[in-house]
């Protein structure tokens, strides 16, 4: 073992805390449902929107973020929804993830802050934002979700289970005309709140742009990009 990898290991286990893997579900082809429980998390108070990052592998201190999609201070639990896409190490770690493994987490900590919201609130993402969009629904119950996805039928399918009915669920496209179309309708038809916009970079860069042109537009436009096309590690 070199001494990066000691130093990685020494720096992690003083800031990270070991949750157990409860279950493990996965819900489509790229997405996984995993519930931890820790006693660091009894007690600990949690804002839907809030993240944890997750360290996949031990010798490295590279982390990967995710959204709760619920909080059991009580009982020391909590629920994520990964979406599995590419070879990194988070994707392999979710690949092969059992009960009763470890995982070594850091959080929550403040991100996005879903209460502070304004609805009627339309939320705009694609798979690596199912989490932040049941998160969203425990605070603002009606608000309507659109997704772009590589394989929207296993999405579609998939979101009932996770309490993301009556989403709208749209092929990722290049130019990305679907999307924004479906997200002008859905801001139309319940005005003056809030656009949230996460996932992909140049979704959100699209749609900043965009939605100043509508003929109803957001209140506001908000958001966080997970990713983009050639870079890793994102918030």
């Amino acid at each position: 073992m070199g001494l990066a990898t000691r130093l990685a290991d020494l720096a992690g286990d003083a800031l990270l805390s070991v949750s157990e893997v409860e279950h493990v579900e996965r819900i489509a082809p790229d997405l996984v449902r995993v519930g931890l429980r820790s006693e660091a998390f009894r007690g600990v108070r949690w804002t839907p929107g809030a993240k944890i990052q997750m360290r996949p592998r031990r010798g490295a201190l590279q982390l990967r973020t995710y959204t709760p999609i619920r909080w059991d201070a009580d009982a020391g639990a909590t629920e994520l929804v990964a979406f599995t896409h590419g070879d990194g190490p988070a994707s392999a770690w979710f690949d092969r993830v059992r009960p009763g493994d470890p995982c070594e987490l850091l959080g929550p900590r403040r991100s996005i802050d879903l209460p502070a919201l304004t609805g009627p609130v339309v939320a705009v993402g694609d798979e690596s934002s199912v989490g932040l969009a049941c998160a969203l629904r425990t605070v603002h119950p009606d608000a309507v979700t659109v997704f772009e996805a590589g394989d929207p039928d296993a999405l579609s399918a998939a979101l009932p289970g996770l309490g993301l009915d009556g989403a709208v669920v749209v092929a990722r496209t290049a130019d990305r005309a679907a999307l924004i179309e479906s997200a002008r309708a859905a801001v139309a038809a319940a005005p003056g709140g809030d656009l949230l916009v996460t996932g992909d970079a140049a979704t959100l860069h699209t749609l900043r742009r965009n939605a100043r042109q509508w003929a109803v537009p957001p209140r506001r436009v908000t958001g966080r990009a997970y990713w983009a096309t050639g870079r890793t590690g994102l918030d």
